[in-house]
Parts: C-alpha cells; sequence; structure tokens
C-alpha cells in the first residue's frame, strides 16, 4: 500500500452496485444488534468503498470495510448507503480490509490469518507484512510458520492472548517426543499463571 493516502469522497451508493470483498460469516446475535442499533438511531459511520468497472462497462464498487453494516442496511431495505470512496487498486484494498479486521480484533482469529497468508502468497516478504499490518516481522513469521502447519488451535490461543507465541512455536515444534511436548506445555502452563 503506498504511502500517500488516497483521496476519499462521501457519496450514496446503490446497495445493489456492492460487490464484498472479503465476505464473512457472522454471529447472529451480533448482526442483530448491528440492526437494531442501525434501525433505532441510524448509521453513525460509513462503509469504505474503492469503484470498479464490471465486464458490460458498468460502474460498481468493491467493499473494503462495513460489511456489516451494509448487510444491516440491506435487510431493512435501504437501496443506497452512504460510503467515503476511496481510488486505490485491487491490493490495497485488500490491505485496507485486512488491517480494518486488525484492529477490530473479535474473535475472528482464522480469517486474519488467512489474510495474513493471502498477502504472503501475493508475494510480500514477512517484514512488508508486519509493516502493513501493524505486526512485528518475527510475529508475522510465527504465525505463518503455525498456519503453514495447520495449527489453527494454537493459532487461536495465541491471537486470544491464551499462550505466546513461543509456546505455541514449541508445542507445534515438539513432534513426538513426550519429553519436548511435556516442556512445551509446561511453558505454556506457566506463562498461564503469570
Amino acid at each position: 500500500m503506498s504511502k500517500v493516502h488516497p483521496t476519499t469522497d462521501l457519496q450514496m451508493i446503490p446497495i445493489n452496485k456492492i460487490e464484498v470483498l472479503n465476505p464473512r460469516e457472522r454471529n447472529g446475535k451480533v448482526f442483530d444488534e448491528i440492526v437494531g442499533n442501525i434501525k433505532a438511531i441510524g448509521l453513525k459511520k460509513p462503509i469504505t468503498v474503492t469503484p470498479r468497472t464490471d465486464a458490460d462497462g458498468n460502474e460498481k464498487f468493491m467493499l473494503i470495510c462495513g460489511e456489516g453494516r451494509l448487510k444491516a442496511l440491506r435487510s431493512l431495505g435501504e437501496i443506497t448507503i452512504p460510503a467515503m470512496v476511496v481510488h486505490v487498486s485491487d491490493e490495497d484494498a485488500f490491505i485496507m480490509s485486512l488491517a480494518e479486521n486488525i484492529a477490530r480484533r473479535q474473535g475472528r482469529t482464522l480469517e486474519l490469518l488467512s489474510g495474513i497468508a493471502k498477502l504472503r502468497d501475493q508475494g510480500y516478504d514477512k517484514k512488508t507484512i508486519g509493516e502493513k499490518t501493524g505486526l512485528s516481522k518475527d510475529y508475522v513469521n510465527g504465525l505463518l510458520q503455525l498456519l503453514d502447519n495447520g495449527e489453527e488451535r494454537l493459532l487461536v490461543a495465541v491471537e486470544s492472548g491464551r499462550i505466546p507465541l513461543n509456546a505455541a512455536l514449541a508445542i507445534a515444534g515438539a513432534g513426538t517426543s513426550d519429553k519436548d511436548i511435556q516442556a512445551a506445555l509446561q511453558e505454556a502452563y506457566a506463562y498461564l499463571l503469570l
């Protein structure tokens, strides 16, 4: 993502012209709260989109952030939504969306990690991913190592603060040696007692 901040423009956008960049499943209760809040007091914060053109040359918009608000207004029968329109590349839109999710950080750990893995798969090195997401290079490296090894439960434990990253890496790397596994588990347990 470039260091230059993209210009923004507040517009009313037809909801049916918005395509969700990173769709995600929502907790039904949380979604109902969003709908109820918007119904009671209105939309407090516009969504963020970037303009695109579809295959037929028609204008559309990619959603960067605000999927819950978009779905809530759609469920309330609205046909337009206030949106901050930013002119950014697909790559920058994805990074902005990922950064928004990281900032929110409410239990969607695997989704965030998937985004970090996607940045790596697009050719970003760990240092650049760290700079773009506000995470340290070592932390990104550890997360990707756990992700590559299919250690989803350990990743969730790390991201929720239940165990430190180094303990999760030790557990994952312990292999089948009972002694190594016990040492790694003991380290994680000692962390919990702090």
